[in-house]
């Protein structure tokens, strides 16, 4: 399921900014919303995604309670 989100996100975060740019993210309600997630489905999609998404150097949240997100690549 996860592997689905992860190019789904990075394009989210793009279309929110460039790289080096900090951007104010709301991933889990944008995902339920576009996608019919449950909470539950987006909350799991997002994490899976960011965690791979941080492992290609693409993105890195700021802060593991923060909503704020630096795309790298």
């Amino acid at each position: 399921m996860a592997d689905d989100y992860t190019s789904i996100v990075y394009d989210y975060l793009r279309s929110l900014g460039q790289p080096g740019d900090e951007v104010m993210t709301a991933i889990r309600p944008w995902l339920e919303r576009e996608y019919g997630l449950s909470y539950a489905e987006a909350a799991k999609a997002r994490s899976i995604a960011m965690k791979e998404l941080k492992a290609q150097g693409r993105a890195e949240r700021l802060n593991t309670r923060s909503r704020y997100v630096r795309i790298l690549a």
